[in-house]
């Protein structure tokens, strides 16, 4: 039986070309800077779900899934790692930087695209957006559509913490006064 993977990021970018072909169409140069970062954003989406799912797997395939529960369990593995050599410590120390980093643009996004003002509303749509994450990988694992995927509470905790990080970056530089008026031509829409 053959079986055919579906790239998240091909698929994705296929059809963001054809939303960007047919916006442009309707809406040429109206709005031009406030689309292109939208457009970049949706590229953002695409990217982040290639990383957190992959390819889709026709017909399903066998996968395992593993649901990892114990908060900051990832420190005793920074350790266990340390004990095994100084390559496994820093490829554990790159996925949790990875994890950290990946929800960190959501962050910003969140602030100069959607305009969202506090902190705390805007944590709670970055955990909702990870929590997201973190339930459709073992979903879909235990289906056979996509390989390996589990659910991790603590890349639940460093996704939070990368986007909240991502907001208040936001938040500092648009407060500097500089930055203001770019600020305010970025946010304006005809």
């Amino acid at each position: 039986m053959r079986i055919y993977t579906f790239p998240i990021l091909t698929i994705g970018c296929i059809g963001l070309i054809i939303y960007l072909l047919i916006d442009f169409k309707r809406n040429q140069f109206k709005n031009l800077f406030h689309r292109v970062l939208f457009y970049s954003f949706i590229l953002y989406l695409i990217v982040v779900s290639h990383l957190t799912i992959g390819a889709i797997f026709i017909p399903p395939q066998t996968s395992n899934i593993t649901l990892q529960f114990i908060p900051f369990n990832f420190i005793g593995d920074l350790y266990s790692e340390s004990v095994r050599g100084t390559w496994f410590l820093l490829n554990s120390i790159k996925l949790y930087v990875y994890n950290l980093i990946l929800l960190f643009p959501l962050g910003v996004y969140l602030g100069i695209l959607f305009q969202v003002k506090r902190v705390q509303k805007a944590v709670i749509i970055v955990l909702y957006t990870s929590l997201t994450i973190e339930i459709l990988q073992p979903i879909l694992s235990s289906f056979g559509f996509i390989f390996n995927r589990s659910f991790d509470v603590d890349d639940l905790i460093l996704n939070t913490l990368g986007g909240g990080l991502g907001f208040l970056a936001w938040l500092g530089i648009s407060k500097i006064k500089s930055f203001k008026k770019i600020r305010d031509r970025i946010l304006v829409k005809n």
